[in-house]
């Protein structure tokens, strides 16, 4: 034999009372997960890896706010047609350059890191740093900015940058520590960023309804974004308790070590280069296409969706107020849960036709041009083709669906074929191409909004 096993835990007594809900399916010597413990641990650490930035962009108003026309009356608008200054009119834009960078830059810096930095160091400290900064942006709420306005927007757009940073060290840690378990629990780790999206959506709406003031809902989103991060350190430090995420994360570790120690030209196969070109190898076709999906959704979600407007002429609260933060970002977001949702039970193309999966995904770049012919205004060379508002609302509910169903597939099927060693690799480098996705998806953004 290559090697000879040199660890082995003790095996406990199995309480009969006790029934496992979740079997591993990778062997008789893997524990069960009791009472889907570990499955529910991963899909609130996806959620917790992205709700504090969808907050953080859900909070236009409050920026808006932060950014207005100081001298305006009380009773005018300050995001009214005709009343809007240029750092109003510029942020979203710097904010997605700002964030989408440092997005990328810093999953290429993880991704090339995996192996010499652990993925406990990794998500407990970006989960520190993402509490912090959403401590200072909390503090910030309350403070009188109007007369500094210039270097609140420029720090603003500083912690922008490193909390979007961060957040891609902490989301692409979990989806690689999730590759290293059984496909189910890449799934939970997805599902949980997609019920992140919903739950901000909700909120959104419903601060909205209540007729709350921009400084108000800034504090709700960015109190619940540091609560629900306090929370997903303490929910990722439990993974340490459980028997089942042991075996995966210590347990199996330590014996592909053992085996890799045993094989002489194993520090040459894992240098940086080999080690990431074996990967991209076996798992080029779901790169290309989860990063295929996320371009292509990023490119009209949400710049084109959010100017689409009811073809309605009459005005009342359902075309002026709920139009947009229902059908735009509601129905997308409720999307890509369910989407998420469905393949537990429905796993089309499976996991051995990656060519298939990829036409797939190809196939979505539909939606581009068709979501640009609704009633997206101010437009100034396209002409309004769908000129009701059912088509958005099914356009941007089913781009949420497959959005969600395709991506999941990917992270799911990609870690499927690896070795044990590459596993939480394949899972970052499938994390990198869905930030280059987003990446180019954003860049991209600009040209469909000028070409309206």
């Amino acid at each position: 034999m290559a090697y000879e096993q040199v660890y082995e835990e003790e095996e406990e007594e199995e309480d009969p009372e006790e029934t496992p809900l979740i079997q591993s399916g990778s062997g008789p010597k893997a524990p069960p997960d009791r009472r889907y413990a570990v499955f529910l641990i991963f899909g609130f650490l996806g959620l917790s890896s992205l709700l504090p930035w969808n907050f953080f962009i859900t909070a236009k108003k409050y920026f808006d706010y932060k950014f207005r026309n100081t001298s305006l009356p009380s009773n005018v608008s300050f995001d009214g047609k005709g009343h809007t200054t240029d750092m109003q009119v510029v942020f979203e834009s710097y904010l997605s350059i700002v964030s989408n960078g440092s997005n990328l830059l810093f999953m290429i810096i993880t991704l090339l890191l995996v192996r010499s930095i652990s993925v406990k160091v990794r998500i407990v400290v970006s989960t520190v740093l993402m509490i912090t900064i959403f401590v200072i942006t909390t503090s910030l709420v309350e403070v009188d900015t109007d007369s500094w306005q210039q270097v609140f927007f420029i720090i603003t757009l500083v912690m922008a940058a490193f909390m979007s940073g961060v957040q891609s060290v902490l989301t692409g840690s979990v989806l690689g520590l999730s590759a290293l378990f059984p496909a189910i629990y890449s799934q939970s780790a997805m599902i949980g960023q997609a019920a992140g999206g919903t739950f901000s959506a909700v909120v959104s709406i419903l601060t909205h309804a209540t007729g709350g003031d921009p400084i108000t809902s800034a504090l709700i989103y960015f109190l619940i974004a540091s609560v629900v991060t306090g929370l997903a350190l303490v929910a990722y430090l439990s993974l340490y308790a459980q028997k089942f995420s042991r075996f995966y994360m210590i347990d199996q570790v330590y014996i592909a070590s053992k085996i890799n120690e045993d094989i002489p030209s194993y520090h040459d196969i894992v240098g940086r280069k080999e080690y990431l070109g074996a990967i991209l190898k076996k798992t080029w076709m779901y790169c290309v296409s989860i990063c295929l999906v996320f371009m292509v959704t990023l490119s009209v979600f949400p710049a084109v969706c959010s100017l689409i407007k009811s073809y309605s002429h009459e005005g009342n609260a359902w075309t002026d107020t709920y139009f947009t933060p229902v059908v735009c970002f509601l129905l997308f977001n409720v999307g890509d849960f369910l989407g998420r949702l469905v393949t537990f039970v429905f796993k089309f193309p499976g996991p051995h036709r990656p060519q298939l999966m990829l036409f797939m995904c190809i196939l979505r770049i539909g939606f581009i041009p068709l979501l640009m012919f609704c009633n997206a205004q101010p437009r100034y060379h396209m002409p309004v083709v769908f000129d009701n508002d059912a088509y958005p609302v099914v356009l941007i509910l089913f781009m949420g669906l497959t959005n969600g169903y395709l991506s999941t597939l990917c992270m799911s099927f990609g870690p499927i074929d690896v070795p044990d060693e590459h596993a939480e690799g394949t899972g970052m480098m499938l994390a990198l191409a869905m930030t280059m996705g987003l990446a180019a998806g954003s860049g991209l953004s600009f040209l469909c909004v000028y070409l309206l």
